[in-house]
């Protein structure tokens, strides 16, 4: 698959720099871009967003909790006309090794109760391993300001705009090294607004279905 890598980084002083600065002498397709909309997570991703020239855009944490052997299976997907492939963990072939417990139960329970009460066709609604067409984003304006709830807003606003979405199985790794910077007590609400906000909207379509379109 024909691909380019870009590696987003908040400052000049960041670590990174350096070690893919070599790789950049072997592999061709790896680019460094500097954040331009301001540091963290979000902002990062939004920068990729925008500088990526392909049609076929994958977010993937640069501790590869996620396996990126999964990205082949994703396009495929992609390929055939769906607009968000989405990673999970939590359908037949997917597996979460580690990782703290807590989370985990919350992650899953969201994602088993996602195609009933948002009607998304997802397991794994969480997940920010997810691959995207370009076109979403002439539609879709992020609004998120903390980090993962990001790629849930962007699901959630996808399918009650029209667009279609696929999951794929993939494996997810507990780090081993080094301290996750996702904050259980301070991201849990912006997930839960989302969440909550597709429910509303589920809602309201559901309703204005009931009316006669002799009364809209």
């Amino acid at each position: 698959i024909a691909h380019e890598v870009l590696i987003i980084y908040d400052s000049y002083q960041d670590d990174t720099i350096p070690v893919v600065s070599k790789l950049k002498d072997k592999f061709i397709n790896i680019k460094l871009i500097k954040n331009i909309f301001g540091s963290g997570l979000i902002n990062a991703c939004k920068t990729g967003f925008k500088k990526a020239k392909g049609d076929f855009m994958v977010v993937i944490p640069g501790d590869l909790a996620d396996e990126p052997k999964t990205i082949n299976k994703m396009y495929e997907l992609s390929k055939k006309s769906y607009d968000i492939v989405c990673a999970t963990r939590y359908s037949r072939g997917g597996k979460q090794l580690g990782g703290n417990l807590i989370k985990s139960f919350l992650s899953k329970f969201a994602g088993l109760a996602t195609p009933i009460l948002l009607g998304i066709p997802t397991s794994d609604l969480t997940n920010g391993f997810k691959m995207y067409n370009r076109k979403l984003f002439k539609k879709i304006n992020i609004e998120s300001q903390g980090g993962w709830e990001f790629a849930m807003e962007i699901l959630i606003k996808a399918h009650f705009l029209g667009f279609k979405i696929a999951e794929t199985p993939s494996t997810w790794h507990g780090r081993t090294l080094g301290k996750s910077k996702f904050k259980l007590l301070q991201w849990l609400p912006k997930y839960i607004y989302w969440y909550f906000w597709g429910v509303d909207k589920r809602v309201k379509f559901f309703l204005n279905s009931l009316i006669p379109s002799s009364l809209e």
